[in-house]
């Protein structure tokens, strides 16, 4: 599990393909980030969050809790 912080402080859960499953792995796929105050509509959870070289995302996938803290994340996924 790959976790980072939203620009509004929240944490955030990386949901992302099997063949990420590394930090380093994940690190060498970002290319961008997301501009996402351009778009209203756009939830806060994705401003700023990386886009991944060959993967659609960044998406928000909902909230969860993370068992070893009891914090509610956002939850961001990525799709091949």
């Amino acid at each position: 599990m790959i976790i980072g912080t939203c620009v509004n402080g929240m944490k955030c859960v990386y949901d992302l393909p099997t063949k990420v499953n590394t930090v380093e792995k994940f690190e060498s796929l970002i290319y961008s980030y997301n501009d996402g105050r351009m778009a209203e509509s756009q939830r806060e959870e994705l401003y700023n969050q990386p886009k991944l070289l060959g993967l659609v995302g960044p998406m928000f996938n909902g909230y969860g809790i993370l068992k070893s803290t009891g914090e509610t994340v956002a939850i961001i996924r990525y799709e091949n």
